[in-house]
């Protein structure tokens, strides 16, 4: 089945306001983005109103909020991971999706599709310091991965093989559809952001980019559901 682009990137929209246990879930993770950001601007305003030139007292001050920033950041991807893992889950269980359900698929495939992610930013990210084109080329062919790993229940190695095989026949609708959803995201992200922050409200607008992004994830998901289970797929291709 192809993809219709203009569809799938619509039809994510309505199931993340729509599906309310992936409405909830891309809520909170929103939330903590949002508190996270308001924490630490909190703390860097302080630092900037210090006066009387640099201290020892300051640059320990500093370091120790670097160091609280990066320990911040490990366990908000650590979170970001199950918030996202659950978001699959839910978008594709559907109606029957539930808070708990979703909670537990994603708890049940925690480490596989952590790894999965890890695997496909790194290549992906390889890709992209190489050159552009050998990065776009892994970002598709790469991208059912993260949902193999925890709907279709797969290894890493799987979950990478499935997605490669998964994309082939659909690959620059799948571009196309990624392309479309990246401006859609960046506009919505922009416009509100821009117009938040100018009233003063930075951390909303960290919330509304950071919920308006599962939009992205909700799409690869909706994707993974139209072209087929890679795994029927495949095993056609070996009989």
């Amino acid at each position: 089945m192809g993809i219709d682009v203009v569809d799938v990137v619509s039809k994510s929209f309505r199931t993340l306001f729509g599906n309310q246990t992936v409405l909830i879930y891309a809520a909170i993770g929103g939330i903590i983005s949002a508190l996270l950001s308001a924490v630490f601007l909190s703390q860097f305003s302080a630092l900037s109103l210090t006066t009387g030139g640099i201290t020892a007292a300051m640059i320990q001050s500093v370091l120790s909020l670097i160091g609280a920033a990066l320990v911040a950041l490990i366990l908000v991807i650590l979170i970001d991971v199950f918030i996202r893992g659950s978001v699959i889950s839910a978008a594709n269980l559907g109606k029957a999706a539930d808070m708990g359900k979703a909670a537990g698929q994603a708890m049940n495939r925690y480490l596989p599709f952590l790894f999965t992610l890890i695997v496909v930013a790194i290549a992906v990210g390889i890709g992209y310091v190489l050159l552009i084109i050998p990065g776009i080329y892994l970002t598709v062919k790469l991208s059912l991965a993260p949902v193999e790993a925890v709907v279709g229940r797969k290894g890493v190695v799987d979950s990478l093989s499935a997605s490669w095989h998964a994309t082939d026949g659909n690959f620059w609708s799948i571009f196309l559809a990624i392309l479309l959803m990246l401006v859609v995201v960046l506009v919505i992200s922009g416009i509100l952001g821009i117009a938040l922050r100018i009233v003063g409200l930075a951390p909303a607008a960290n919330f509304v980019s950071t919920f308006v992004g599962y939009a992205f994830t909700v799409m690869i998901v909706l994707i993974y559901q139209q072209i087929g289970v890679p795994a029927k797929k495949m095993g056609r291709r070996a009989k």
